[in-house]
């Protein structure tokens, strides 16, 4: 495999391993922040049943967001990999 071509491999993989971190961060915070400031004015004006229901809630909707950035993650390590085994077959 010639030099050029290596480096357009570790280009794309690189890239492509990064890229479930180039969302603006501003913009990931403020949605975080937007959907506390939701979340605690929501907990606020439940009864103490209730409250219970929304923190059984809050804990999976944090566990699918984990999961969901763990699933779009090795997608793209999936990606990467597949793309370099099929150059070296060549």
């Amino acid at each position: 495999m010639d030099d050029k071509l290596r480096k357009a491999m570790d280009e794309f993989i690189t890239h492509r391993l990064g890229d479930l971190g180039t969302d603006s961060p501003a913009q990931v915070t403020e949605a975080i922040t937007n959907v506390s400031r939701c979340s605690d004015r929501l907990a606020g004006s439940l009864t103490e049943e209730q409250h219970e229901y929304w923190i059984a809630l809050e804990n999976a909707l944090s566990l699918q967001a984990g999961e969901e950035a763990r699933y779009y993650y090795k997608s793209g390590f999936n990606d990467a990999v597949h793309f370099l085994l099929g150059w070296n077959a060549l």
